[in-house]
C-alpha cells in the first residue's frame, strides 16, 4: 500500500504544481481516498477518483500539502514532504496506527457515522464508504469493524445493551498468519484517564460496561504500542 501511496503522491504533486484547469467530478471524502489507496474501489470508481485528483487543485493540495508543509517550487516531491505524508497517513500522533469509529446510539440500534475500518455485514466485509451507497448504516444491537494495521489485524465489536451502555470486544491477530498475539495488553482510556487494562494470551479483551463518550483503546505488547482505537459513541 505504501508503494501505491508514494506513486499517487508523486503523480498528484506533479500535476498540482503544473496547475490543471477544469475540475472533474465532485470532491471525494477521506474514506473514498482511503479505499482508493487500498485498492478497494471498483475500476469505474478508481478511474473517476483518479481523474478528479489530477484535475482538482483543492483536493491535490489537501492530499499533498494539507499537512502543514511549505510550498516548494520544484515538481519533484521533496523527501521531507513524502515522509511527513506517509507518517501522518499510517501512524497516529501517539506513534501507532489508528482505527477510528464514530457511532450513534438510536434506542437498540447503532448507527455508523464514520469509520476508517471495514464493516462486517452478515458474512460480507464491506468498506465503510460503500455502505453509504447501499444505504446501510443502522445495525441491530451491535456492529463489527475490522482493519489491517501494519502487522496486525484488529477486530472491534460493539454491542448496544440499551440505556446508554455498551460492550466492546477487541480481537487482535497477526495479519499474515492469523495467529493470536501473545502477551497482548489492551487499555481503555477516557480523557487520558486509564479506566481498565488487561493482559491476555488469548488475543482478545472484553470491556463490559462502556457508557456514551469518547474513548481511546491502546493495544500493545511489552510496552510496544501496536495500535490505537478511537471510539466515540453519542446519542
Amino acid at each position: 500500500m505504501q508503494d501505491r501511496f508514494e506513486s499517487l503522491v508523486k503523480l498528484v504533486y506533479k500535476k498540482w504544481k503544473s496547475g490543471l484547469g477544469k475540475v472533474e467530478g465532485v470532491h471525494p471524502d477521506e474514506e473514498a481516498i482511503a479505499c482508493f489507496l487500498e485498492g478497494r474501489l471498483s475500476k469505474e470508481e478508481n478511474d473517476h477518483l483518479k481523474a478528479h485528483l489530477l484535475s482538482c487543485d483543492d483536493c491535490a493540495q489537501s492530499v499533498v500539502l494539507g499537512l502543514g508543509m511549505k510550498t516548494v517550487d520544484k515538481k519533484e516531491v521533496p523527501g521531507e514532504l513524502l515522509d511527513k505524508i506517509k507518517g501522518s497517513l499510517f501512524t497516529a500522533e501517539c506513534g501507532a496506527p489508528i482505527l477510528e469509529i464514530l457511532l450513534r446510539a438510536k434506542g437498540k440500534l447503532l448507527e455508523i457515522l464514520n469509520t476508517t475500518g471495514d464493516v462486517l455485514v452478515g458474512r460480507e466485509l464491506v468498506p465503510a464508504p460503500l455502505l453509504r451507497g447501499r444505504l446501510i448504516k443502522d445495525f441491530k444491537e451491535g456492529v463489527t469493524i475490522l482493519k489491517d494495521l501494519q502487522n496486525i489485524k484488529v477486530e472491534a465489536k460493539i454491542e448496544n445493551k440499551g440505556e446508554g451502555a455498551f460492550i466492546l470486544m477487541v480481537v487482535v491477530k497477526e495479519k499474515q498468519t492469523q495467529n493470536i498475539v501473545k502477551d497482548l495488553r489492551v487499555t481503555l482510556l477516557k480523557d487520558d484517564l486509564e479506566l481498565e487494562s488487561y493482559l491476555t494470551d488469548t488475543g482478545s479483551v472484553t470491556f463490559g460496561h462502556i457508557l456514551l463518550g469518547n474513548y481511546r483503546i491502546e493495544v500493545s505488547v511489552f510496552e510496544n504500542k501496536l495500535a490505537s482505537i478511537l471510539l466515540d459513541i453519542s446519542n
